[in-house]
């Protein structure tokens, strides 16, 4: 089920689990909104302008690998980038140091030999680092252009402003003034809650990056994703019909919320569809041939800075309880439904670890595994239950660096990002 899009609109469907509801009992209506985002614009000319800021964690923490993964990954990205681009590097250990002013990308060599200079030193002052490389963003925000912070750190910030929920607030505000803000957590030592607390107040995203073998694909990906945004600072609100009594409503993907009660979803990129797994609970519920069960509310804003909504309904008959038993479930959303759980269950994990309790943290991952066989096999659930055992014997060799792993995995599926 789908509402009709117009030209240049996300188009939302909706796939309920079973195709019906069961009068006179509890129903658990469990329903998954596949957001289609709209095409890109298609232009002959240069694709919109970026306006970025690379900020370079170089405290003593980020010695060795870690920094030189950093360093390898601007200057990539600055390679990666067009005349037309603007970027600024910032660089920051206990005190803050503007490496690079913002300017258009027009020598992208001698910027690159200017990153390959940094060395490492002193403590950790992210918040700092963070906020020079936002205002410098801020200072070159156009509304037609994408403006955003790529932090690359290993998160352990021990100077000035520490507080991870003060941090965030202040990029939230500064994803108000249009600048959204991304995070990549390098080598095995970052504190992974903070950059992902980070990015999802930034409208951005968070990245694990391990080895400097990723980093291209990761860039490729990332600068992709950002020339093809066609809308950003998305939600998600619920509608259930009100004449149906009190419906409660869980998002499973368990999204931040906005002041409006609402879930703030990634950019709108075309081409990758965004998975939004709810379960709405309903009662009493009276035969029906077409009854309005809820209604979807996406809003978002253009490139053009212009915000729109979209609402998308779901009807649904309402059969009897011995004809719903035969109903059929759709294999699409069971599928989503259990790979969005695994995601759960990778936290769970996490849990478990951090209370010391790192054989319970291995169970429920393979626990999770023996349901997944269970079901119709499929490349995907293959791959996902490869990677659920995978993180059970990393948990036993090193639970710090498959914290990290669980956290960044279940991050990218809650996101729908592409598994990588």
């Amino acid at each position: 089920m789908a509402h009709t899009p117009v030209a240049g609109q996300p188009r939302i469907e909706l796939l309920p689990l079973k195709t019906a509801l069961s009068a006179g009992s509890p129903n658990e209506l469990t329903l998954l909104a596949r957001i289609h985002p709209a095409a890109a614009p298609q232009s002959s000319g240069p694709r919109p302008p970026l306006n970025l800021s690379l900020v370079i964690d170089r405290s003593s923490s980020m010695s060795g690998m870690p920094l030189e993964m950093a360093k390898e990954a601007t200057q990539i990205a600055i390679r990666a980038l067009q005349p037309q681009d603007r970027v600024s590097v910032v660089t920051f250990d206990n005190e803050v140091e503007v490496l690079i002013p913002s300017q258009l990308v027009t020598d992208p060599e001698a910027l690159c030999q200017q990153v390959a200079q940094v060395r490492s030193r002193g403590s950790t002052a992210l918040h700092a680092g963070w906020l020079e490389g936002a205002t410098l963003t801020a200072q070159h925000h156009q509304v037609q252009t994408l403006n955003r912070v790529l932090l690359l750190s290993d998160g352990q910030t021990n100077h000035g402003e520490q507080r991870p929920k003060v941090i965030a607030e202040h990029v939230k505000g500064l994803t108000a003034r249009g600048v959204g803000t991304s995070t990549i957590g390098l080598g095995r030592s970052y504190d992974e809650d903070l950059l992902k607390g980070m990015a999802d107040a930034g409208d951005g995203n968070y990245e694990h990056i391990e080895n400097a073998e990723a980093l291209p694909a990761y860039f490729e990906a990332e600068l992709q994703g950002l020339t093809r945004t066609t809308g950003h600072t998305v939600s998600l609100g619920v509608e259930p019909n009100a004449d149906l009594g009190n419906v409660r409503v869980k998002v499973l993907n368990a999204f931040p919320v906005n002041s409006l009660g609402r879930s703030q979803l990634p950019n709108l990129i075309s081409g990758r569809p965004l998975e939004v797994m709810l379960s709405l609970s309903l009662t009493d519920l009276p035969l029906s041939a077409d009854l309005g069960i809820t209604r979807l509310r996406l809003a978002w804003t253009d490139r053009s800075g212009v915000r729109h909504h979209v609402r998308s309904q779901l009807n649904l008959p309402v059969v009897s309880s011995a004809a719903h038993a035969t109903l059929p479930e759709d294999a699409r959303v069971r599928l989503a439904l259990e790979l969005l759980e695994a995601a759960r269950v990778r936290q769970e994990a996490v849990t478990y670890a951090d209370a010391g309790q790192v054989s319970r943290s291995t169970e429920v991952l393979m626990e999770h595994r023996r349901k997944l066989a269970s079901l119709p096999q499929t490349p995907e659930l293959a791959a996902e239950m490869h990677a659920l055992s995978a993180l059970s014997v990393g948990f036993m060799s090193d639970a710090g660096l498959a914290r990290k792993r669980a956290t960044s995995q279940s991050y990218d599926r809650r996101n729908s990002k592409p598994q990588r």
